[in-house]
């Protein structure tokens, strides 16, 4: 907490806040504290990681989509780099479907390279980049999850909607289906269907 000691001014009247004073304080009581703001971010970024880490667990994807019995499983990151940190923490030497797990950076511009992604994570990027994206990677076992508002309108396949520990998943299971990847009976249960 954030403590002011003020001295008035000799033109106050003893024991009152000159008003430039009593405004700054207004001011600074209206912020929130950044401990608190960080915690935030920080619960709604780890949220995001288990769910993404839970889905790489739980869905199926064709056996195909691999390059051979030692490909790792790939985890991409499109947009800002705001989950890169939590998700290397979290998969540092973490396998998956008996594979190692590969996260990396795909730029904007590298569509083609994110298709061999197994999980794409879109990020801060803008409504016409996101368009782009999701429409390239359309008919692609790659499933798409981003926090984005009206990301599953947009044609994704997981938004996380909400914030913090009251985060909810949206799903677009026209597009789940349509990249062939199988999930299974209790991944999605906490989700709200949008089609």
């Amino acid at each position: 907490m954030l403590k002011l000691n003020v001295a008035p001014s000799p033109t106050s009247a003893p024991g009152r806040l000159p008003a430039i004073w009593m405004a700054l304080l207004l001011c600074l009581a209206a912020l929130p504290a950044p401990a608190e703001e960080a915690t935030r971010g920080d619960v709604r970024r780890q949220v995001m990681v288990d769910y993404i880490v839970h889905f790489a667990h739980h869905l199926q994807w064709p056996i195909e989509v691999f390059n051979g019995s030692g490909a790792p499983f790939r985890i991409c990151v499109m947009g800002e780099d705001e989950l890169v940190a939590p998700l290397n923490e979290r998969l540092h030497r973490h396998r998956i479907q008996g594979r190692m797990v590969a996260l990396e950076k795909v730029n904007g511009g590298e569509l083609m390279r994110a298709r061999s992604c197994q999980i794409v994570v879109m990020e801060g990027m803008d409504r016409a980049s996101l368009a782009k994206a999701i429409s390239a990677l359309e008919f692609f076992p790659v499933l798409t999850v981003s926090d984005t508002e009206r990301f599953v309108l947009l044609g994704g396949m997981v938004e996380f909607a909400g914030s913090g520990s009251n985060m909810a998943l949206q799903l677009n299971k026209t597009r789940l289906d349509r990249a062939e990847l199988k999930e299974g009976s209790s991944l999605f249960r906490l989700s709200r269907q949008i089609n």
